[in-house]
């Protein structure tokens, strides 16, 4: 009875912004043809996306809180609760293109948290160590340009340079299909989690710990 219930919670906190999102994308097609003849660009958390960014990833998230609603059902999943007492307040976030990300990290200062971007390891590793404040988790891509040449074991290398000096910050790896092939290399540096879908990203981060708007 116990489980049952908590699916049953599961799925109503998933549906709302499963059918938000399905109303905006039902409604994209008006909405875009009125911003584009206006050459409209919208600004998400720190990012400027065109019409057409914002669109897809609108379709995206819809796409995969379905997906994710399926796998709930099918399974019976119930969520993990956060360590007790972490808040997450700041989260470093390490992605050579910040825009892929800005639907999320969007989202994540909606919830309270402040969102640091970095473009490169080097840049990443700056801020954590000059951090005034110390990061709650770190995100990360796991191919990126580094300089110039592009790095396909960035996160990889990341991870183990911060597991240098710091074993207890939480870092994840939110890159393609290819990072969902490397979870034992990831866990072996010391990382804590890979995907590639935006609902399991917030799921991994609400483990770690509590959003700031939602911490009693």
């Amino acid at each position: 009875m116990n489980d049952a219930t908590d699916l049953i919670r599961a799925l109503t906190g998933l549906a709302w912004p499963v059918f938000a999102a399905w109303v905006v994308w039902r409604l994209l097609p008006e909405i875009r043809h009125v911003l584009e003849k206006r050459n409209f660009s919208l600004k998400v958390g720190n990012n400027e996306l065109t019409v057409q960014e914002f669109s897809d990833k609108v379709v995206e998230t819809t796409a995969d809180f379905q997906q994710q609603l399926a796998a709930r059902t099918g399974q019976g999943q119930t969520e993990q609760q956060p360590q007790p007492g972490r808040v997450l307040r700041r989260i470093l976030w390490v992605d050579d293109v910040p825009s892929n990300n800005a639907y999320e990290a969007g989202q994540l200062q909606a919830m309270g948290v402040e969102v640091v971007q970095a473009k490169s390891t080097d840049e990443g590793l700056q801020a954590l160590q000059g951090a005034q404040q110390p990061f709650d988790a770190v995100i990360s891509d796991m191919g990126r340009s580094e300089g110039s040449e592009y790095d396909p074991d960035a996160g990889v290398r990341l991870i183990e340079r911060i597991r240098e000096t710091d074993a207890s910050t939480p870092v994840f790896v939110y890159g393609g299909a290819g990072a969902l092939t490397r979870r034992d290399e990831v866990a072996e540096a010391g990382g804590n989690g890979v995907t590639q879908s935006p609902t399991e990203l917030f799921a991994l981060l609400g483990q770690a710990g509590r959003f700031p708007k939602t911490a009693a």
